[in-house]
């Protein structure tokens, strides 16, 4: 009873509203998108994020960060290279073979939120702010809306991304980017599943009847 009383209070402390069914999937897009930032709590080599109590870092991949929220893995993604560039993409992915999909033009960046089916559940994949997050998961609302709390609070910071470009830091093969283009489907995720191996929830230890809310706001 605990643990989902928790969880409870973690929606409602994240959009506001304590019944994410009661939104579709665009309006808990437009929600998110809108709602004020919050402060970076998490810092990384060449940006920080924000972190909400009920989620954890829990692995650094060649770059790719790995999230953990209540039985869900987050497959975090940034493209520093296209933030130093200023490169971004019309993806156009309405109207594409998905479950869901909508492109995002929100404060002058680009990205999309598609959902397809998958083995387990639910692929969410949501682009946006340089960064992109994949995730296999049965509260696809959930999903999206912690995908976006997350993208949206990114912060780079140019000069120490512009010295790891100046010293070689920054290398990314051509199979790197491809999670960021929204060629589908299942593949890229079950890949990178493959090439670095699943998560283990035992290693973490994590007792999700004792989380701590005090870094959520």
């Amino acid at each position: 009873m605990k643990k989902y009383l928790i969880i409870i209070i973690a929606l409602f402390v994240l959009t506001g509203c304590s019944d994410l069914s009661k939104l579709d999937y665009d309006n808990v897009i437009d929600k998110v998108l809108k709602e004020e930032s919050h402060k970076t709590n998490t810092y990384l080599e060449g940006y920080k994020l924000y972190l909400p109590g009920h989620m954890t870092m829990i692995g650094d991949l060649k770059g790719n960060d790995i999230l953990y929220s209540y039985e869900d893995k987050y497959y975090l993604y940034v493209d520093l290279i296209s933030f130093y560039n200023k490169k971004q993409n019309r993806y156009n992915v309405e109207g594409l073979s998905y479950e869901y999909s909508k492109d995002i033009d929100y404060n002058d960046l680009k990205g999309y939120v598609t959902i397809s089916k998958s083995k387990g559940g639910y692929l969410v994949e949501v682009m946006y702010n340089y960064a992109k997050i994949e995730v296999v998961t049965k509260n696809v609302k959930t999903a999206i809306a912690n995908s976006l709390l997350v993208l949206k609070n990114i912060e780079y910071n140019y000069k120490i991304i512009d010295s790891m470009i100046g010293s070689n830091a920054l290398v990314y093969d051509s199979e790197s980017f491809e999670l960021l283009g929204p060629e589908n489907k299942e593949n890229n995720f079950l890949d990178y599943i493959k090439e670095y191996g699943e998560y283990d929830e035992n290693d973490a230890k994590l007792d999700e009847d004792v989380l701590d809310m005090s870094t959520a706001e």
